[in-house]
């Protein structure tokens, strides 16, 4: 995949794309505008379709007074009303900021506060938590003006029009404010520009190969990086067709599958965990349709992936790897390496340059073979952090960030070891939680699994697994820590394991360690 450098020296995808994603949308529409869009439970749209309720939308957006780089939030679930929203904002030239609504009022007034939008656009079923929100002692800021979408998903109806922008808003202007998930602390306001938008795009269709006449089922949450970014700005780019599924449950994703001829998705390992039971507990054998079948956030299980294989016998299999702060991706395995190669994430992609630094260094390569933390660079990375007072560098000057995972390279692909936060020492060792995890998985009775470490007087941290067993497998701690005992050094064998009903994880998905090491 052909690349150029910047005058920084930052490599960018050498293709043609739009100026931004308000030009992306334009092209699709004129190129596509018969072909299916969007489709939801309810109804769908063709292109030509999705490009007009933008187009009013946009128009409306103006005639309540939204102006160039002004915030846009929006509270919605997957569907028309969010995505005709988030596009319209940039159509308006607006910055968009999808919030998550699985949040607390409180939380998520903290996030209205800390971002500042003049409005708030609030789908079907969320004006209870909208309400709260704009009305929460913890929103310190003026409260935003709050609309709420009529009966057939609209926002604004009938409200004044006004003239769009002269010119769109151009490759380097802010598109969206994305908030990290926040596992160690408040959430951060990562600032995504169009270009990190489209150049995380181009990963998606050129490099991972989605194609135009691909379904896409978007089964994780739009207003997530990977949602939004990895999923839904990827479909516009091509023109494809994408299935918003709002809420993920493994019955329901397959329905939508078979009725709808998906051939595209990306999940998390506990996603495809409940399609593949699903599946096989019913007999469906609606996944043998799909083509490509993707998977994030960490290597996979081999068990799972031997299942994935079975079940979806002409899909290509492949782990993306990355952060809210690279607008989704910085590495990717595929193909038949995702299957020879299951405890990595893969290469750098071809725009992202990478390094391992030795822990505790400001800039000191780890040696082969050594764990380092992972350290990037490319066009994908955001412009920043949103503060109150602009926005703040999330590089160093070279445009380098630090990603905060330890891994080492094995010929070229990155095997991640765990969070520099959560390694485990252990008696003068260091144990890697991820490592662990991946060996739990293999176990048939293991459903999920979370490792982590606790303070231990003789060894100063002891190992201690959190497992969620499979439905009907009696699975019993002494059988894990027995299994673990076959795959892993001594030390590293969790000393003590609780079976769990489930794992606690924050309204972004992932797995809270500290309340795991806190009881």
């Amino acid at each position: 995949m052909p690349t150029r450098t910047d005058e920084r020296g930052i490599r960018h995808y050498d293709v043609p794309l739009p100026v931004d994603l308000v030009d992306m949308l334009r092209r699709t529409v004129a190129a596509r505008g018969d072909h299916p869009a969007f489709v939801t439970p309810t109804g769908r749209a063709t292109w030509a379709e999705v490009g007009g309720e933008v187009d009013g939308l946009a128009r409306r957006l103006r005639g309540a007074g939204v102006t160039e780089g002004d915030r846009v939030a929006v509270l919605a679930g997957n569907g028309l009303p969010f995505t005709t929203a988030v596009l319209a904002t940039w159509a308006a030239g607006a910055v968009v900021v999808p919030l998550n609504h699985r949040l607390t009022a409180a939380d998520l007034a903290v996030l209205v506060g800390d971002s500042g939008p003049g409005l708030l656009l609030v789908g079907p079923g969320m004006e209870e938590a909208a309400t709260a929100t704009a009305t929460c002692a913890a929103l310190d800021a003026a409260a935003p003006r709050v609309e709420v979408a009529d009966a057939d998903g609209r926002f604004l109806a009938g409200g004044p029009e006004a003239d769009l922008p002269a010119a769109t808003p151009g490759t380097d202007a802010p598109a969206a404010i994305m908030y990290t998930s926040g596992t160690t602390g408040r959430p951060k306001g990562v600032v995504v520009s169009h270009g990190n938008a489209l150049q995380n795009a181009v990963t998606c269709t050129t490099v991972i190969g989605r194609r135009p006449d691909d379904v896409e089922l978007v089964m994780v949450p739009q207003f997530n990086i990977t949602g939004l970014c990895s999923q839904t700005v990827p479909v516009v780019l091509l023109g494809a067709t994408a299935y918003l599924l709002d809420g993920f449950e493994a019955g329901r994703a397959l329905a939508a599958v078979r009725e709808h001829g998906c051939t595209s998705t990306v999940g998390a390992p506990t996603m495809w965990w409940r399609l593949l039971g699903h599946a096989e507990e019913t007999g469906d054998d609606a996944l043998a349709g799909f083509r490509l079948a993707l998977f994030g956030g960490a290597p996979m299980p081999t068990a799972l992936l031997e299942r994935m294989r079975a079940a979806m016998p002409q899909a290509t299999l492949g782990n993306g790897f990355g952060m809210t702060e690279t607008c989704s991706m910085i590495t990717y395995v595929g193909g038949e390496d995702a299957v020879r190669m299951p405890h990595t994430v893969g290469r750098p992609l071809p725009l992202t340059e990478l390094r391992l630094r030795r822990p505790g260094t400001d800039d000191q390569d780890a040696a082969p073979d050594e764990v380092g933390e992972i350290v990037v660079r490319g066009g994908q990375v955001a412009l920043g952090y949103w503060t109150p007072d602009g926005i703040a560098p999330l590089t160093d000057p070279d445009g380098w960030i630090a990603t905060g995972d330890a891994a080492v390279l094995e010929d070229g692909f990155v095997v991640l070891r765990d969070r520099l936060k959560d390694v485990i020492k252990r008696g003068g060792e260091s144990v890697f939680s991820f490592e662990v995890e991946n060996v739990l998985h293999q176990h048939s009775g293991v459903l999920d699994a979370a490792v982590v470490g606790v303070p231990d007087e003789q060894y100063g941290e002891r190992v201690v697994a959190h497992v969620v067993a499979t439905p009907g497998s009696g699975l019993t701690p002494d059988e894990v820590r027995a299994f673990c005992r076959e795959h892993l050094a001594h030390y590293k064998v969790p000393s003590v394991v609780e079976i769990r009903d489930e794992l606690p994880r924050n309204p972004g998905g992932k797995v809270v360690k500290a309340l795991l090491r806190d009881g």
